[in-house]
């Protein structure tokens, strides 16, 4: 079955990463800012081989709000601050089969 990542929110910056021990892959990198909507989706079997991999969302701040929206497999992920620092502001990871 095909694991599908939709974003469809980033204020400001995304990285998304899949990893195993043996290394890592970028999947996306997405930068926005304004609350201007996004619109990305990508089926990780079409950018990785199959196997377990922990996918890491990493959301960074320019300044003022943070938003993102990421689903994963059906599942959604989100993070939302109107006084967000700059930086990092948000990491998650979990564990998808490709």
């Amino acid at each position: 079955m095909a694991t599908a990542v939709k974003i469809s929110q980033c204020d400001n910056e995304l990285h998304i990463i899949a990893s195993t021990g043996a290394g890592s892959s970028e999947v996306c990198h997405i930068s926005s800012g304004y609350n201007d909507p996004v619109s990305y989706s990508v089926n990780l079997g079409s950018v990785l081989p199959a196997g377990k991999y922990d996918l890491t969302l990493v959301g960074i701040n320019w300044g003022g709000p943070a938003a993102f929206n990421v689903n994963v497999g059906g599942t959604a992920y989100t993070y939302s601050d109107q006084n967000a620092p700059v930086g990092v502001v948000w990491s998650k990871t979990i564990q998808v089969t490709v």
